[in-house]
């Protein structure tokens, strides 16, 4: 491979792995803006809502289900993705940057 598009390819994968940091920094500031009570109910919600919907996408077969911190991390990453669906979530890792 040429040593440009080479360049091009590792210029990428360092942007997207920073944009990964960068969504892992909003998703864990959002849950540290959570008091214990809200964190659980979050949880709570995000796995019944995550099991459920698996069940309902595969009828008569046991889903693969990951732990529940996945769950949660994918959830209010969601939350974030569209925030005037869900702007109580949403708003939580906008705060924090904020304040940062």
């Amino acid at each position: 491979m040429p040593a440009e598009p080479r360049r091009y390819l590792l210029d990428l994968a360092g942007y997207l792995a920073a944009q990964d940091h960068r969504r892992d920094d909003r998703v864990n500031r959002a849950l540290d803006a959570l008091s214990d009570r809200e964190k659980r109910l979050v949880r709570e919600a995000a796995v019944m809502g995550y099991v459920q919907g698996a069940m309902a996408a595969n009828p008569g077969k046991r889903p693969d289900i990951p732990k529940d911190s996945a769950i949660v991390w994918q959830v209010v990453d969601a939350c974030r993705a569209f925030p005037d669906l869900y702007p109580v979530i949403s708003a939580l890792a906008d705060e924090e940057a904020r304040d940062a």
